[in-house]
């Protein structure tokens, strides 16, 4: 049984958290080099979409950063202090890492691009999170409606719409980056 008030009201409350969430532009994350525990304090700020009432765990730990580094999934630190490129490959592998393996991750994002790949690829993907928050409101809005209408179907129904389409897109992401060729070509 789901409280059929209770659900509507977190899910707009969800909704404003995610209207009001923005990641760090480029210039947003800070010049300086930084050590392990500035990167995890920031990191786990820049990706605490809910409230943190809502979260259940440290999103990102130094073991996590060490381990994507030992796996070549992010370059290395220099003299152990992270970059601005450190920070933008930590946050797109700490959202991409949700919905992606490691592996996928990695084909994806090679961490060995130059500089100005990693800027523009970084760019690229907070604009596309900026874009699909919107989209992913609208359609959550549109599932939810029927469900909580008085007679509507019961909250299951929703759970099992959100269960599914994650799953497809899942698959679908996974399919797509098995297309994925060996480098990037410019401008992709």
């Amino acid at each position: 049984m789901f409280d059929k008030e209770l659900v509507k009201n977190k899910l707009m409350e969800w909704e404003g958290a995610l209207k009001g969430y923005a990641l760090p532009d480029w210039e947003g994350f800070p010049s300086l080099p930084l050590y392990m525990d500035q990167v995890t304090f920031l990191l786990n700020g820049y990706l605490s979409l809910f409230p943190e009432d809502e979260q259940a765990e440290t999103i990102v730990t130094p073991a996590m950063i060490n381990n994507y580094v030992k796996l070549k999934i992010i370059p290395a630190p220099v003299k152990k202090r992270y970059s601005r490129e450190h920070l933008a490959y930590l946050v797109m592998v700490c959202v991409l890492k949700q919905s992606m393996s490691t592996g996928d991750i990695r084909r994806l994002i090679p961490s060995d691009l130059p500089l100005e790949e990693v800027q523009r690829l970084y760019a690229d993907f907070v604009a596309t999170v900026r874009e699909i928050q919107g989209a992913f409101c609208e359609a959550v809005r549109q599932a939810a409606m029927p469900v909580l209408e008085q007679d509507g179907p019961p909250v299951s129904h929703l759970v099992f719409q959100a269960a599914v389409a994650a799953n497809l897109f899942r698959q679908v992401t996974e399919k797509l980056v098995a297309l994925r060729t060996e480098a990037p070509a410019a401008g992709e």
